[in-house]
């Protein structure tokens, strides 16, 4: 991307603010560290179990990712970068690191998008260096039984989909879908994060990092929106904000975790019902 474009984007910035009305919002810029599990081609420290010589894909350059998220940051644009590998993720967090410190002390909100399968010790810097979490949940349930045969069983039980570690290591946690990748349904998404029951399953898959209903709930709504410096607008019912919100068809939490049980009845936007 061009100076001019990245100056252009910092002018709209400071003139308007990010939100261009109820509907538009300015976020900022994306870019991919690596490529994806299920391709062998996520960036990892040890080589694939089912593929041995090989690592996975670094998709950028170093110095070239670097210097782009340098520009970016300078620009007052938000950054988030895809990284599913275990190195891919050490990576981002490494440059995220040299770039607040090159660009000085302010509120990036820096993202890693995915951060499927982390390195021992790697949810914890999420946390201590504030960078925001944006995890997918529904990805879980197509991806445990690859993980187990691409990454081996202590690898994949050990740094898959660490939910419940990221929470504890005071990331911002932002629960979402990545469709159309995947559904958009956010009620299965939760229902992913709470139990961790991929397809043909009987028990969850790594069940210590699974979330409570209060954990996803937050993760995706008032955090999700935090995620996006948007927690003034919408994320919650408060006074000043858009009063977007469901109805649905149960106000029993326990129901949440099974398959079918909840539904939505109505659908609010800026207060005025939308669905049905």
């Amino acid at each position: 991307m061009s100076a001019d474009i990245f100056l252009g984007h910092q002018g709209v910035i400071h003139r308007a603010g990010r939100a261009l009305s109820n509907w538009i919002y300015l976020g900022g810029v994306k870019a991919f560290a690596d490529g994806s599990l299920g391709s062998n081609s996520a960036l990892l420290h040890e080589p694939y179990f089912d593929d041995p010589h090989n690592y996975g894909l670094q998709v950028l350059e170093f110095e070239s990712l670097f210097n782009m998220t340098i520009a970016s940051d300078m620009s007052g644009l938000q950054v988030a970068i895809h990284a599913i590998g275990d190195k891919a993720n050490d990576l981002i967090l490494d440059m995220y690191e040299s770039v607040a410190l090159k660009n000085g002390k302010r509120d990036r909100r820096f993202r890693i998008e995915h951060a499927q399968h982390l390195a021992p010790g790697t949810a914890d810097r999420f946390g201590q260096q504030g960078i925001v979490a944006s995890v997918q949940p529904d990805h879980l349930l197509d991806d445990a039984d690859a993980a187990i045969r691409k990454l081996g069983v202590d690898r994949a039980q050990k740094g898959s989909y660490l939910f419940r570690s990221l929470l504890s290591s005071n990331a911002l946690l932002a629960l979402g879908s990545d469709w159309p990748v995947t559904s958009t349904y956010p009620l299965r998404a939760i229902r992913t994060a709470m139990t961790r029951i991929p397809p043909g399953w009987d028990t969850a898959w790594i069940p210590s990092e699974r979330l409570s209903l209060n954990d996803a709930l937050i993760a995706h709504t008032i955090s999700a929106a935090r995620a996006c410096f948007l927690e003034n607008e919408i994320g919650s019912l408060s006074t000043g904000k858009l009063a977007d919100f469901v109805v649905l068809s149960s106000d029993s939490w326990d129901e949440f975790a099974t398959v079918g049980s909840t539904s939505v009845n109505a659908t609010y936007v800026g207060g005025i019902q939308a669905y049905p």
